[in-house]
């Protein structure tokens, strides 16, 4: 841009290195660039990744996120109070309660890229404990961090027995045999490639075109202990995510392995039939990373920009994940045992009544008979639960919580926040106090 110096008429083509004129006594601010801000956080404590503007009172994890960056003075405070001067985006959107392992913000900044490691520890000091800030990469000047995602990639942390054949098998002690967990890794591999969606997300039709998703791949993890309880991880890589649609095919995995319902449920599922799809509890969904390559193609090798990876921070993400994370899920099921209540759930769902007998398992596994309970009188210890506390002793599961019918449910689902969130990936606005649609 060309500069005049309206005193003495100088024309000059360098482009000043500082914004307007700061207030007195306050330090100038060097000019804005474009940045990738890579960041994890908990979102226990937050109603949400978005910022709330309409809301004031609405604690999310980009009101904190502003609040840091001002305070590090890598924003002015005039252009804080309103995100499209900063052209600020999420990559990610994820609702109430729900964390990020590795998610990014792309924003301007008022930074010099020989400040970043300066900038990241102050601003690591202004933001609270269970957000952090990887790194701050500089990025092209049109760099947006929704519209260049290529992929997701979520994490659903599950309790073993969720996926217990039968009910009698539901309790702390419970640990997963071979054969279920290769019963449970097969089901989830049936998932995989591109299908409609409808039945496994709300307010959309069968002949939407956002219903069709691409799953890339479904893994599952060797169980491993936690907090007393055995625990899988699984890990969903796709291009993007609908509304519930994590959270519903955990729930079908879960109806089935359970011979809740049969196996051609799950097949009717994709058809245009409306059918009930149990939506599992949100607590262990977590995103676990967004990937940027389309960007890093062509951009991250032309001599000027770094490529936008995660490797560089892979142990400070483990470590924020295990230490922060991880602990909130693991110490949030073990007091409240949100699965096994939920499990209760199950049978008020309108299911496929067939005569069709699910195949994939049907041998319950056995346990000490000290430790069998009653299926019907549902006597067992929840995992929560205290030494010689059984569910009957518990007023929280003594009864299962009544869910509505299919249609209900599916209307009750748009109101539902305890999982993340994001439009068919359209981008949102900023200012809005809602919105929200797809898992990521």
């Amino acid at each position: 841009a060309v500069v005049s110096t309206q005193s003495t008429g100088e024309v000059t083509g360098k482009r000043p290195t500082l914004d307007s004129t700061p207030a007195e006594g306050d330090r100038a601010y060097p000019s804005k660039k474009k940045y990738a801000v890579l960041m994890g956080f908990c979102g226990e404590a937050y109603r949400g990744m978005a910022y709330q503007a309409d809301q004031p009172g609405i604690r999310t994890v980009e009101e904190e996120l502003i609040k840091g960056l001002t305070a590090a003075r890598l924003v002015r405070p005039e252009n804080a109070k309103e995100l499209r001067k900063m052209y600020f985006q999420r990559a990610s959107r994820t609702d109430k309660g729900v964390s990020a392992a590795r998610q990014i913000v792309s924003c301007n900044l008022n930074l010099l890229e020989e400040g970043v490691s300066g900038a990241i520890e102050e601003l690591n000091k202004a933001l609270p404990e269970d957000i952090i800030v990887y790194d701050l990469i500089r990025a092209t000047k049109h760099f947006d961090s929704h519209k260049f995602a290529s992929s997701r990639v979520y994490e659903y942390l599950c309790p073993t027995f969720a996926m217990a054949p039968t009910f009698g098998d539901t309790w702390s002690g419970y640990r997963m045999p071979a054969e279920v967990l290769e019963a449970t890794r097969a089901f989830f591999q049936r998932f995989v490639g591109t299908k409609n969606f409808y039945n496994y997300t709300a307010g959309k039709t069968f002949k939407d075109p956002s219903c069709h998703r691409y799953l890339r791949s479904i893994t599952v993890s060797d169980p491993f202990m936690s907090h007393d309880l055995e625990w899988i991880s699984i890990t969903l890589h796709g291009d993007s995510f609908m509304y519930h649609q994590i959270r519903k095919t955990v729930g079908m995995t879960i109806a089935v392995l359970r011979n809740i319902t049969p196996e051609g449920y799950f097949e009717r599922s994709f058809t245009g039939e409306r059918c009930d799809v149990p939506l599992a509890p949100g607590l262990g969904l977590v995103l676990g990373e967004v990937k940027v390559d389309r960007y890093n193609i062509k951009f991250g090798d032309n001599g000027f920009h770094r490529p936008i990876v995660w490797e560089p921070y892979q142990e400070k993400v483990e470590e924020f994940k295990k230490r922060v994370i991880y602990s909130n899920i693991f110490t949030k099921e073990k007091r409240e045992s949100s699965m096994f209540i939920w499990l209760q759930t199950l049978k008020n769902h309108k299911f496929y009544t067939g005569n069709v007998i699910p195949t994939i398992l049907q041998t319950p596994t056995e346990k000490p008979a000290e430790e069998t309970a009653s299926e019907n009188k549902m006597t067992e210890s929840a995992p929560g639960a205290k030494s010689g506390e059984t569910v009957s002793d518990k007023e929280t599961v003594s009864e299962a919580p009544v869910v509505p019918s299919s249609d209900a449910t599916e209307n009750d689902c748009k109101n539902d926040e305890s999982q993340s969130t994001d439009e068919c990936h359209s981008v949102p606005d900023v200012s809005s106090a809602n919105g929200g649609g797809v898992d990521t």
